[in-house]
C-alpha cells in the first residue's frame, strides 16, 4: 500500500505529516514539561515544609470562640451512651 503523506488516516492517531511537523519541537516540549514539573514540585514541597514549621498556638480554636459550639464532644457522649445501652441489652 502506498502511503499518502498529506491525507488523514482513519482513527485518532497522528498522520505522518503531523508527526513530521511536531518532531522539531519534541525536545523543547519535554524540557518545558520538566521545567514546569520541577517548579510546581518545588513550590509544593516548600509550602509543605513552611506549614510544618508554623506555630498555630496564637490561632483560637473554634470551641474557644464566642457563639461557636463544639458538637464533636456531644456526639462522642451520645455514641458512648448508645454503646453502653447496647452492651447492657446484650448482657440481659
Amino acid at each position: 500500500m502506498v502511503e499518502r503523506p498529506y491525507t488523514q488516516s482513519k482513527g485518532y492517531g497522528f498522520s505522518p505529516a503531523l508527526q513530521r511537523t511536531r518532531k522539531p519541537f519534541a525536545m523543547r516540549n519535554v524540557l518545558t514539561l520538566g521545567a514546569l514539573l520541577t517548579f510546581t514540585g518545588t513550590v509544593y514541597a516548600y509550602s509543605m515544609f513552611a506549614v510544618k514549621q508554623d506555630d498555630f498556638s496564637d490561632v483560637p480554636l473554634p470551641s474557644q470562640l464566642p457563639g461557636v459550639q463544639d458538637i464533636t464532644v456531644q456526639e462522642r457522649k451520645k455514641a458512648q451512651q448508645q454503646q453502653q445501652q447496647q452492651q447492657q441489652q446484650q448482657q440481659q
